[in-house]
């Protein structure tokens, strides 16, 4: 009981409104709710996208806001890769009733990729995890379960809640101790089975590089580690080299050009 107040106060900041849709910004968009095994609702959106719609980024929000506040992300990310976007709030986010934990950020991950594949019928291996921060974390646990997607992305990831406990907040997590195995992509990572992009700001303050060097370091190939000079934890996609990695790695998933007899 202990752990999970301490969770919600440190790790999980939700907004429960939502000021925004894809629609003001001009993008495409179907409201749905997904069903998690416990009964509850998550409140999700799908954006078709336009030259890749076969192609689908799951998407795994960080520890704040809720999917209002990504809907400049869900259209930079849709003008560049082209590709459709699933996105859902966890419990106690933005429309999503509950109260979020760990734990229940894996189930609920497991629902929205449930009713991904039911309600759009996405395959696996056209599906591409894309995790932000936290929401690193969250994806990398699912892949590793399996099935896995395609491939992963990864934005300014940290390797473990431990090693973020002991750089942030030493003396409360006792060094890091208090948070046990909790989000530790470090020991899901080697077992992904799909490409990985790991994209980190060089001056991240929040989240040091360091820790998705640490990831990539541990992780199979094949890999790929892009550092971005210049930005942080909140402005990394102010970096033209976040969009060419991210573009560059993700025309490898594009669908093959169909077979034309001579």
């Amino acid at each position: 009981m202990l752990l999970e107040y301490l969770e919600r106060r440190l790790l999980f900041h939700p907004r429960p409104h939502c000021g925004a849709t894809p629609a003001d910004v001009g993008l495409p968009y179907t409201e749905t709710w997904a069903s998690t095994p416990d009964r509850r609702r998550l409140h999700c959106w799908h954006i078709p996208g336009d030259t890749r719609p076969g192609l689908t980024w799951l998407w795994f929000g960080g520890m704040g806001g809720n999917l209002s506040r990504r809907v400049g992300e869900f259209a930079a990310v849709r003008q560049h890769t082209g590709a459709s976007i699933f996105a859902f709030d966890y419990a106690g986010f933005g429309l999503s009733p509950g109260k979020t934990s760990v734990r229940r950020t894996a189930v609920d991950a497991r629902a929205a990729l449930s009713h991904l594949r039911r309600q759009y019928g996405a395959h696996p291996q056209r599906i591409l995890y894309f995790g932000v921060s936290l929401g690193a974390a969250v994806a990398v646990r699912l892949a590793a379960e399996g099935p896995p997607p395609a491939g992963v992305a990864l934005v300014a990831p940290f390797a473990s809640l431990r090693d973020m406990g002991r750089i942030l907040l030493p003396v409360v997590t006792f060094g890091g101790r208090l948070a046990g195995n909790r989000f530790n992509s470090l020991a899901h990572i080697p077992r992904l089975g799909c490409p990985l992009l790991i994209l980190h700001g060089a001056d991240d303050a929040l989240v040091p590089a360091a820790q998705g060097r640490k990831l990539y370091d541990a992780a199979g190939e094949p890999r790929r580690y892009a550092e971005c000079p210049g930005v942080g934890h909140h402005n990394i996609g102010e970096a033209p080299v976040f969009w060419d990695a991210l573009c560059d790695w993700t025309d490898a998933f594009a669908e093959p050009e169909p077979h034309r007899p001579t």
